[in-house]
């Protein structure tokens, strides 16, 4: 019992990390008020919890800072490009709809396939500029690359940041506990899980 609540021990490691969760979860949040720094936050959050997953930790608050200000161009133009993508793909849904002319399936299922690519740049593309010097061009083509060649990953990441976001427009229980567990833990808790299957997907590239 000793040897489990010492400094060192398991559960003095599993408390510490979920107070830096919390704190990281926090910094996300207030950065990410004014909406158009979103794309920066994300950044920044995920700049911490793959150096987490690497042992390659230093201080919660002035890493996510340094983090922030060094990506925060980049970081922003590609958060603009997928709201933007994003609107798009919505107002196609929304008009699909109402056409009536040839090949409404081919075109429905298209719509998928783009919603994919979508969802992909969303969640690999900022974890990705967090982890490498890069061009935007050159985060959005090795993105496209790493997500088709890891596609079973690369499901279970969308799955994972993206499911519970998408359970709470259907149960007002889900949407409660989704916003409650926000404020303490959630942003930081998902994006550290998903830091793991991330950084199993950049190794491969990185030998």
């Amino acid at each position: 019992m000793e040897s489990i609540l010492r400094i060192d021990g398991p559960v003095y490691r599993l408390l510490s990390r979920v107070v830096e969760l919390i704190l990281l979860n926090i910094l996300f949040i207030l950065c990410s008020l004014p909406i158009v720094t979103i794309g920066a936050s994300i950044t920044a959050l995920f700049s911490i919890t793959l150096k987490m997953v690497r042992n390659e930790e230093g201080g919660i608050i002035s890493g996510f800072w340094a983090a922030f200000k060094k990506n925060f161009k980049q970081s922003t133009v590609m958060w603009g490009f997928l709201i933007l993508f994003c609107v798009i793909l919505a107002l196609n849904y929304f008009f699909l709809q109402f056409y009536t002319g040839n090949f409404p399936m081919m075109i429905f299922m298209s719509l998928v396939m783009f919603s994919m690519i979508f969802c992909m740049y969303l969640v690999l593309t900022f974890p990705y500029i967090a982890r490498y010097k890069c061009t935007i061009k050159e985060a959005c083509v090795n993105v496209l690359k790493m997500g088709t060649a890891n596609l079973g990953s690369l499901l279970l990441i969308i799955i994972l940041m993206l499911g519970p976001a998408i359970l709470m427009f259907f149960s007002p229980y889900w949407l409660v506990i989704k916003l409650y567990m926000d404020t303490f833990l959630g942003f930081s808790l998902i994006a550290y899980i998903s830091s793991f299957m991330i950084r199993s997907m950049f190794e491969k590239y990185e030998k």
